[in-house]
């Protein structure tokens, strides 16, 4: 996905490297009809997302989902699309976690501590392999997003292209049109870059596990622990934020700030900022929320490099396994 985007991916993360074609390769090496119960559940459970998305926009058939196509696509594909997210946060935690005491039921440990670079090899491959593996939860993830950016440049067709001149007026700091869709294109971007750098997150973080935690018990404990934390998180962001936007909890400009900001970055990936009657909302009610799209494209590139730096640490306290 990400060479067709134009990137180029180092030797160690292509599907043609060894280590990495064994690790699709063992994912894949499932039965065709596992394969196809595993197809089906899928589709049931994205069909029951969808489904609940669309009866929470309507409050259960009893309204409109929106007073717009834009403001409907918003609210029919949010909360199926959060669900999606945390499937992908829990997969690719899931995916990683038991890197190193699989190998060693397997009795290919020792071998692999003993090739050259043979430890390191094998944790960016799981981990690259995570995206392999999810790709197609990624690939709707982003699609949809998509979609949704569309509807934002649909949207700023209204007025005859004035729309922008009328949501940047009377905000803080004063910008013009010109600048505020510049600063709107950081949100795009960010949304798109938001769910790669965060999947890869929670798999650097599930291979520091498999290097720290030898006992299968106590790593699924240490994987439920997170994911119930990442989820209490995330609640906790949701219902403030919300409370916030319904003027029920009066916070600060700064205060104010860092929640949406940090809902944008660690909640719903600036999935809410693909809305822009919300987002031009908050441009209204918080001084420079403009600006929040520019601080979530340094926290994913943060994102990235802090990930970087948990898989290198992971393959150091992996080699000095046993």
């Amino acid at each position: 996905m990400l060479e067709r985007m134009g990137m180029q991916l180092p030797e160690w993360a292509r599907d043609s490297h060894p280590f990495v074609r064994y690790e699709i390769g063992a994912a894949q090496a499932s039965s065709r009809r596992r394969r196809l119960l595993q197809a089906a559940g899928a589709t049931v459970l994205l069909a029951l997302l969808f489904g609940m998305g669309y009866l929470i926009a309507t409050r259960f058939l009893q309204d409109v989902p929106g007073q717009n196509l834009t403001e409907s696509l918003s609210a029919i594909l949010f909360w199926p699309t959060l669900g999606l997210q945390i499937i992908l946060q829990i997969a690719a935690l899931a995916l990683t976690a038991n890197t190193v005491s699989e190998q060693k039921r397997r009795q290919t440990w020792d071998s692999l501590r003993a090739t050259e670079g043979g430890t390191k090899l094998l944790l960016r491959a799981r981990w690259i392999a995570v995206y392999y593996r999810l790709r197609p939860l990624l690939a709707l993830t982003l699609l949809i997003r998509a979609v949704l950016i569309l509807g934002i440049l649909y949207d700023l067709t209204a007025f005859q292209g004035r729309y922008i001149d009328l949501l940047v007026n009377n905000i803080t700091p004063d910008v013009s049109p010109v600048v505020g869709v510049c600063l709107l294109a950081f949100v795009m971007s960010a949304s798109l870059l938001l769910p790669l750098t965060s999947v890869g997150m929670d798999a650097a973080v599930g291979l520091l596990i498999s290097a720290l935690v030898q006992g299968r018990v106590y790593s699924i404990l240490v994987q439920i622990v997170l994911v119930i934390l990442r989820l209490l998180l995330l609640a906790v962001l949701l219902i403030a934020v919300t409370q916030f936007t319904l003027g029920t909890l009066p916070l600060d400009s700064a205060p104010a700030w860092l929640l949406i900001g940090g809902f944008g970055a660690v909640g719903d990936w600036g999935l809410s900022f693909l809305h822009l009657g919300f987002f031009s909302e908050i441009w209204a009610i918080v001084p420079f929320g403009i600006l929040l799209g520019v601080a979530l494209m340094g926290f994913a590139l943060a994102q990235s490099a802090f990930s970087e730096w948990l898989l290198a640490f992971a393959v150091r306290r992996a080699e000095q396994i046993g």
